[in-house]
């Protein structure tokens, strides 16, 4: 009988180490997943077998089950900002990491005030260039300071840039950990 062992193993930083690591990975969770040197750059690439559609459907599982606290945290951060009633349509997860996609100037200003920020006087458009620039700069203090030193990645997108479409600021994504911090300050900081 396979045994899986709950101590995690070393990583390797070989290819042919990280091959039988990957394989024996592979043979404790019953994926029938064949690894082997890459023909065209064995130094440096590896093969995935041809699988089945059993296969793929178990490797899709277990990737999603790997994936289960990013999941729940997207989730969170998205019921966290529609009770604070901003809208983030593009919400997402990219490359392991939770991306906030683009926001509406307004959206962003709301965000920096609910993380923070003191509130501004509503006296000029905030979709004007320098305008949007003051509000991403509160929005990268407020973020850093209330999730206790986070880095958010910030652009502002005029309507120019956008083809006459809504001037955004565009985020970056954020890590996993980063999140988490964010939806607390939203959560249980959040001022209304």
């Amino acid at each position: 009988m396979n045994v899986l062992s709950l101590q995690p193993r070393p990583i390797t930083t070989s290819l042919p180490g990280a091959i039988r690591d990957l394989n024996a990975v592979c043979r404790e969770v019953g994926l029938p997943l064949p690894v082997s040197p890459s023909t065209e750059d064995p130094a440096r690439r590896i093969e995935l077998g041809t699988v089945d559609e059993d296969t793929v459907l178990q490797l899709t599982d277990l990737l999603r089950r790997g994936m289960k606290r990013t999941y729940k945290t997207r989730d969170r951060l998205r019921r966290a900002l529609n009770a604070h009633g901003i809208d983030a349509p593009d919400l997402g997860l990219e490359d392991g990491e939770i991306a906030l996609g683009n926001l509406t100037v307004a959206a962003a200003e709301r965000l920096a005030q609910l993380l923070g920020a003191p509130p501004r006087p509503v006296t000029t458009a905030l979709d004007d260039w320098p305008e949007a620039q003051e509000v991403l700069a509160r929005l990268q203090k407020a973020f850093r300071d209330a999730t206790g030193g986070g880095f958010l990645d910030l652009l502002f997108l005029s309507d120019c840039l956008r083809c006459g479409g809504e001037p955004v600021i565009s985020t970056g994504p954020i890590c996993v950990k980063t999140a988490r911090r964010l939806v607390s300050a939203l959560e249980y900081g959040g001022q209304q």
